[in-house]
C-alpha cells in the first residue's frame, strides 16, 4: 500500500499532517514566480447547457489591449522556465483570435510556453487546429460531452444546432487526435443521462479505436451532488470506470501513480504558482470564482500572485477526524466552491473500489505466490 502513514496510536493525526505540510513547504526549492495561467478569452459560449454554473454571467470578450497586457503580466510574474497556459471560458474557441494574439505576444517576448484547452470543440476548424499546434503550442484538450447523441444535443442546446452538434464535436476530436494532441472527454452525468453512458463509450471506441492519446472519464454534475441520492448514483457509477478500463479508454498512468503528500491541491492554495485571468484582466484564485472574489488586476504594475487566504485558515473541525484529509484541500469546508456535503462518502466509495481492484489484480496474486503469507 502506498497511500498510508504509520502514526503512533493516540496521536492527533491532523496536527502531524499540518506539521508535515509545513516542513514540505519550507523545504520546497521550486523557482519563484507563477507557473500556470488559466485565461478566459471570453465568457461567451455557443451552447446553453442545461446545467451551466455560469448561467447569467455577463458575456465579455477580451479586447486586444487587454490581451497585450496579459502577455506583459505573464512576462513580469512568471517563473524563469516554461509556463503553462489553460484556455477556459465560456467557450474559448469563440475567441480564438484572442488566444492567437496572446500567444503571438508571448513568442515575441521569447517566453517558453505550452497550453491546453477546455472546450466543447464544435467550433474547431482545420485551419484553427494548425494554428493551435504552431502558435498556441496546444498539447491537450478537455472536451465536455454529455453521453449519446440524443442526450448530448438536448443538454448542450447549441444556439446554432445546424452547425454545432454531436457530429461536429466528434469531428473536432478526430482533428485533435490526428495532430497528435491528447484528448480527454469529460462526460458530465446525472440520473437523467446515466443509463446511456455505456452506449456513448461504445461509440467513442468504435470511432477512434486504439487511439493512444484519447481517454474518457465520467464526472457527476455539481448540482447533482447537492442531493443525498448522489451517493447511490456515485456508487453505481463505479461500473462505468470499470467499463472504460475494459474498453481501453482510460489513462492507466493516472490510476497507478505513486502517492505523495501534496503541498497544494488546486489553484487557490498553490501560492504564487497559479492564477486565473478573466476577460477584463481581473485576477482570481479559482475558475469557479469570477464575479465576486477578484484580488487584483493585470493592469496594476505592482500586482502579485498569492494563495487564497482561505488556504491559511485552520482545518475545519469536521475534517480533522477524516481519514481522507491528506487527499483533500485544507480549506475544503472553508468556502471552496467545489465543497459538497457527501465528500467523505464519495472518498469511501473510491477507496473501496481501489481496494477491490488491488485485490483482484494479477499483481496481488504474483506478490502472494512469490512472497508467501502467514
Amino acid at each position: 500500500m502506498q497511500s498510508c502513514f504509520f502514526i503512533e496510536e493516540g496521536a492527533e493525526e491532523y496536527r502531524r499532517y499540518e506539521l508535515a505540510l509545513s516542513v514540505l513547504k519550507t523545504m520546497s526549492r521550486e523557482k519563484k514566480g507563477t507557473k500556470t495561467y488559466t485565461i478566459l478569452p471570453t465568457t461567451g459560449c455557443n451552447a446553453r447547457c442545461v446545467y451551466c454554473y455560469e448561467e447569467g454571467m455577463p458575456v465579455r470578450t477580451m479586447t486586444n489591449e487587454t490581451a497585450d497586457q496579459v502577455a506583459a503580466f505573464i512576462d513580469r510574474t512568471r517563473w524563469q522556465d516554461e509556463v503553462k497556459l489553460i484556455w477556459f471560458g465560456g467557450e474559448p474557441l469563440a475567441a480564438s483570435s484572442v488566444i492567437s494574439r496572446i500567444c503571438g505576444r508571448l513568442k515575441g517576448r521569447d517566453i517558453p510556453f505550452r497550453s491546453r484547452i477546455v472546450t466543447n470543440g464544435t467550433m474547431l476548424t482545420s485551419e484553427m487546429i494548425e494554428e493551435a499546434v504552431a502558435l498556441w503550442h496546444l498539447e491537450s484538450a478537455q472536451v465536455s460531452v454529455d453521453g449519446t447523441r440524443e442526450d448530448y444535443e438536448s443538454r448542450k442546446r447549441y444556439v446554432f444546432p445546424s452547425m454545432h452538434h454531436y457530429d461536429a464535436m466528434m469531428r473536432a476530436v478526430n482533428l485533435l487526435l490526428e495532430r497528435g494532441i491528447r484528448v480527454t472527454l469529460r462526460c458530465n452525468y446525472d440520473g437523467g443521462n446515466f443509463a446511456g453512458l455505456k452506449e456513448f463509450f461504445d461509440d467513442v471506441k468504435a470511432r477512434f479505436g486504439e487511439a493512444d492519446k484519447l481517454s474518457v472519464y465520467p464526472a457527476m454534475l455539481f448540482q447533482t451532488k447537492e442531493d443525498e441520492k448522489c451517493v447511490d448514483l456515485y456508487r453505481e457509477a463505479q461500473s462505468l470506470y470499470a467499463y472504460i478500463r475494459e474498453l481501453g479508454l482510460n489513462r492507466p498512468e493516472t490510476e497507478n501513480k505513486t502517492f505523495a503528500l501534496k503541498t497544494n491541491h488546486c489553484e487557490a492554495d498553490a501560492g504564487d504558482k497559479s492564477v486565473l485571468i478573466d476577460p477584463d484582466g481581473l485576477l482570481y484564485h479559482c475558475e469557479h470564482l469570477p464575479g465576486n472574489r477578484s484580488f487584483g488586476t493585470i493592469f496594476d504594475p505592482a500586482a502579485q500572485v498569492f494563495s487564497d487566504d482561505r488556504a491559511n485558515l485552520p482545518i475545519h473541525e469536521t475534517c480533522k477526524a477524516c481519514s481522507f484529509l491528506p487527499e483533500c484541500t485544507p480549506f475544503f469546508r472553508n468556502g471552496c466552491p467545489d465543497w459538497f456535503a457527501y465528500c467523505r462518502e464519495f472518498k469511501q466509495i473510491e477507496a473501496e473500489a481501489s481496494l477491490r481492484r488491488l485485490i483482484t489484480s494479477g499483481h496481488t496474486a504474483v506478490h502472494m505466490e512469490s512472497g508467501g503469507t502467514d
